[in-house]
């Protein structure tokens, strides 16, 4: 018997299924993109999100995202959760009360401020702090007068619903 026998069975002795197979198109898991392939995500796009593609940011590792820890690369980087205040929105909410659930902060141009409601936008009613805007996660002004428009709050998230989905995964 050769010296390298036991080697060689217990290199074979794993089930496939445990088997690691790294993207050859940075397609990752087994939904929509990953199209059941359940491959792992490269090196340098480390990150698998959602929709099944590689990538690096918060659209492909925020946990809260729907980031896939399973086919991510965890070698060079894995999900994580948002940063309480500090996360930029990357679906239209902010804050921790109302539709808010994930602490993120509304983006420093556009929507701007946090309604009470926890929808990021440019209205009175997400802007002025007498309508409950969270200033932790938003800018917010006395008056909230930043836009005559107003919809309780509610207008930008049909704004963020509205936004296409890119090939890769990304919201333009």
């Amino acid at each position: 018997m050769l010296p390298f026998a036991p080697l060689v069975l217990a290199l074979f002795s794993f089930p496939l299924s445990t088997i690691a197979v790294v993207s050859p198109n940075k397609t990752c898991g087994l939904t929509l993109a990953g199209s059941n392939n359940g491959y792992t995500c490269p090196g340098d796009a480390a990150c698998c999100s959602q929709f099944g593609y590689c990538g690096t940011g918060d659209t492909f590792c925020l946990s809260s995202y729907g980031c896939q820890a399973r086919y991510s690369n965890s070698t060079t980087a894995s999900c994580y959760a948002p940063r309480n205040a500090t996360t930029a929105s990357v679906d239209g909410t902010c804050g921790l009360v109302g539709i808010g659930k994930n602490g993120y902060r509304c983006p420093p141009s556009g929507a701007t401020c946090c309604s009470q409601a926890g929808y990021c936008g440019n209205t009175t009613d997400h802007c002025a702090a007498s309508s409950g805007c969270q200033s932790a996660y938003g800018s917010c002004t006395a008056t909230g007068k930043k836009n005559k428009r107003s919809q309780k709050g509610r207008r930008s998230a049909k704004l963020w619903e509205d936004r296409e989905t890119k090939q890769d995964g990304t919201l333009e």
